[in-house]
């Protein structure tokens, strides 16, 4: 019997993914994993695992890192604003 045969519980399918049950569940029940039921019994097949998994690969990162910004402090003078770059905040000490 092959791998793409034997038919796992839902634990079982979690403890070999290291996920949670749970988390197995709402992809079930959101339709992004194919499952068989057997009765009332749902059970995974190794297949449908890889396929699930495969369908998660990202290949762009899920978020870019933001862009650098130029940290600036405001000086307050009589009520004017002055605009000192943070690079030069301290440079008189």
């Amino acid at each position: 019997m092959t791998d793409h045969a034997i038919l796992l519980t839902e634990d079982e399918a979690a403890a070999r993914m290291r996920l949670c049950a749970k988390t197995l569940r709402k992809a079930r029940q959101a339709g992004q994993l194919h499952y068989i039921l057997i009765g009332r019994a749902v059970r995974y097949t190794v297949a449908d695992l890889e396929s699930y998994v495969e369908q998660l690969r990202q290949v762009t990162p899920a978020c870019a890192p933001a862009p650098p910004t130029r940290r600036t402090s405001v000086q307050r003078r009589a009520g004017e604003h002055v605009i000192i770059p943070f690079t030069e905040r301290n440079a008189g000490r």
